[in-house]
């Protein structure tokens, strides 16, 4: 069958279900869909995006804090680099797009299950549309991307096994090593479908194994030449410098079982609990196998980080996601309650996010209200800004203040943080020795730590509403030196220092391994 004849009878079959469907069912996806786009246009550019935006504004082998997917996804959205779609709405266009292109692969996957149904998968499809994890998507992220290209990698891996062609294999590793280079989350569920495959090779035969990891393993290499060419940046980042401070704590542990249940549904998991007492069904089909090795182990991985760290909301999105194929075992009866379920939960959820949208300044304390002015008030603070070069504190501030204020010089000063360090490519502290600088404070209390890096400092301080004041610094006389010792000393230690037993492949390539240490001289430190 061609690809028109599968598109009309989609389409056809989509008619026929959307016409069967009761008003409430269709109420709610028309809302859940409306408060989305309300969500686009309502919350405010946040910190990580903006970061990740930054990243888009140009192409690269890579960026500092995760594989480069995210930014190459936003450097197409920007014209390539052009900046013809640098808008805010156009960005946020991805993750919208990208939850109905999800829920639609979802279905299509669906087509490998024995005695396939379109009614129960497109009922399957409309339960992760209308849940809360489909209202995440609205900021285009890593996490957003990872998702995207993940599940699209787990069709064609599943096409590629029940329809074997050279074609799928290949498609398969592709979109395989495209999640790859969104997150090394991905890497788990790469192993998984590794071992899925070795266990059934003799079903499916080793030379679709071999095409898939072939391809696979091309993305594998871009990202560790980029590693051993810009001091391990992602290695050290995500395997080192966020493992340093750990400690056992059994609150974290119930928070990620208690994310889990959410994301996956409360009634969904209980139906498919009684699911696994009444079906027939002794041994799970292929694909239904194929789903639990593609996303338990990330899930697993978590709970064992959970011991020592907090896991974060979007961190198993890939494998949740993934998850909802599993309740094709549910009957049509407990799907069609599934979707009303998921849908007034997530328009509960997003009604009260509006809400605390709508009244943030009532509800953050006074004490935290210079942290949220400059991404609920951007253009007032953007106002009283200069449009020369500047500084900040922190990168989120950064990335904000760079985008709303439409100025490409806006960089991070003395931050030590092991967040968000793509900056330290653009500037040359060395360089800048002597000079006078002018940095964006967001607190008072912050105003005496900038002193020892200049022979004097003037301040002035700017208001915006709702009583924040920001203080606008101008540093005569940079001291380089004094900056090296106390900064940049510390954020080489701790975040471009690699183990003495990671290979140098940069040595062997005969090119620079880590431009910070070779631009201020920490080569033979």
């Amino acid at each position: 069958m061609n690809t028109n004849s599968n598109t009309t009878s989609f389409l056809t079959t989509l008619s026929t279900f959307w016409a069967e469907r009761s008003w409430l069912e269709k109420a709610l996806l028309l809302a859940f869909m409306l408060l989305k786009l309300v969500l686009v246009f309502q919350v405010p550019l946040t910190g990580d995006e903006a970061y990740f935006i930054l990243w888009g504004q140009s192409l690269e082998l890579g960026y500092y804090d995760h594989p480069p997917m995210v930014g190459w996804v936003l450097y197409v959205l920007n014209g390539f680099g052009s900046g013809v779609g640098d808008h805010l709405l156009v960005y946020r266009s991805f993750a919208y797009l990208a939850a109905i292109v999800i829920a639609y692969l979802l279905y299509q996957t669906l087509q490998f299950y024995p005695n396939f149904d379109s009614k129960t998968a497109f009922y399957v499809a409309f339960a992760f549309l209308v849940s809360p994890i489909s209202l995440m998507f609205v900021v285009t992220a890593n996490d957003t991307v990872l998702v995207f290209f993940a599940v699209v990698a787990f069709y064609f891996y599943a096409k590629a096994l029940a329809k074997p062609t050279l074609l799928n294999a290949l498609l398969a590793g592709l979109f395989l090593g495209l999640a790859f280079l969104s997150k090394y989350f991905a890497a788990f569920m790469l192993i998984g479908l590794f071992l899925y495959s070795l266990i059934y090779i003799r079903q499916y035969g080793w030379k679709l194994l071999a095409v898939m990891t072939a391809v696979i393993l091309l993305f594998v290499a871009e990202n560790l030449y980029f590693n051993a060419t810009h001091c391990w940046n992602n290695i050290l980042f995500n395997f080192f410098s966020r493992t340093t401070s750990s400690a056992f704590d059994i609150g974290n542990v119930l928070s990620y079982l208690v994310m889990i249940l959410a994301l996956l549904s409360p009634l969904g998991i209980f139906y498919w609990v009684k699911s696994l007492k009444n079906k027939s069904e002794k041994i799970s089909p292929p694909l239904l196998k194929q789903v639990l090795f593609a996303t338990l182990p990330l899930l697993a991985v978590l709970l064992v980080v959970s011991f020592t760290n907090p896991v974060g909301l979007h961190w198993p999105l890939l494998s949740v996601t993934l998850l909802y194929l599993l309740y094709v075992r549910l009957s049509a009866d407990q799907l069609r309650k599934l979707v009303v379920f998921n849908g007034v939960s997530s328009l509960i959820l997003g009604g009260v996010l509006l809400l605390a949208l709508a009244f943030v300044n009532q509800l953050v304390p006074n004490s935290q209200k210079h942290h949220v002015a400059v991404y609920t008030q951007p253009e007032k603070v953007c106002a009283q800004l200069p449009k020369i070069t500047f500084f900040t504190l922190g990168y989120s501030s950064q990335a904000v203040l760079s985008y709303h204020c439409k100025n490409d010089n806006v960089h991070v000063f003395m931050s030590t943080s092991k967040f968000g360090r793509e900056d330290d490519k653009k500037t040359n502290f060395k360089a800048m020795d002597g000079q006078d600088l002018t940095i964006f404070v967001p607190h008072e209390k912050e105003l005496k730590k900038l002193q020892p890096f200049f022979t004097s400092v003037s301040v002035q301080p700017f208001d915006v509403e709702n009583g924040v004041t920001y203080y606008l610094v101008q540093g005569q006389g940079f001291d380089y030196e004094a900056y090296r010792q106390k900064i940049l000393t510390v954020v080489n230690e701790k975040f471009y220092t690699a183990p003495s037993w990671f290979p140098k492949i940069a040595e062997w390539l005969g090119v620079d391994g880590c431009g910070f240490k070779s631009t201020y001289g920490f080569e033979e430190e």
